[in-house]
């Protein structure tokens, strides 16, 4: 995320850039996650479907409270639709992991924190 002294930001919904593999990340100890707990989270499901397909559990509620959250901990706000995409391209590279039909979700955990010094 890019963001301006006035707390705008860019974020990036396409795949490439927002799934990666599993691994460790780098981060300053200036991080005001670190320093100052600027962190939220949300959590949401995906289901398999009668048909096999999968969907995700009104992930746009997710995002607006995402968003209110970002705004009163003062981070950049994720639009919806970057949101919701986001986590449809982590939903699709863990499809395997979504059980069947009755036997469970998909528990995704989308996670906004400040990285700034």
């Amino acid at each position: 995320v890019v963001v301006d002294e006035n707390g705008e930001g860019e974020y990036s919904s396409s795949s490439e850039e927002c799934v990666a593999a599993f691994g460790n990340f780098e981060i300053s100890p200036c991080a005001t996650v670190l320093n100052y707990g600027q962190a939220l989270f949300e959590g949401l499901k995906a289901f398999r479907r009668d048909d096999g397909s999968i969907v995700m559990f009104r992930p746009e509620m997710n995002a607006r409270r995402m968003q209110n959250g970002a705004r009163r901990f003062l981070l950049p706000p994720v639009d919806t639709d970057t949101f919701v995409k986001a986590a449809d391209a982590v939903v699709r590279s863990n499809a395997r992991w979504v059980p069947p039909v009755g036997k469970g979700a998909l528990y995704l955990r989308p996670l906004l924190m400040g990285t700034g010094a």
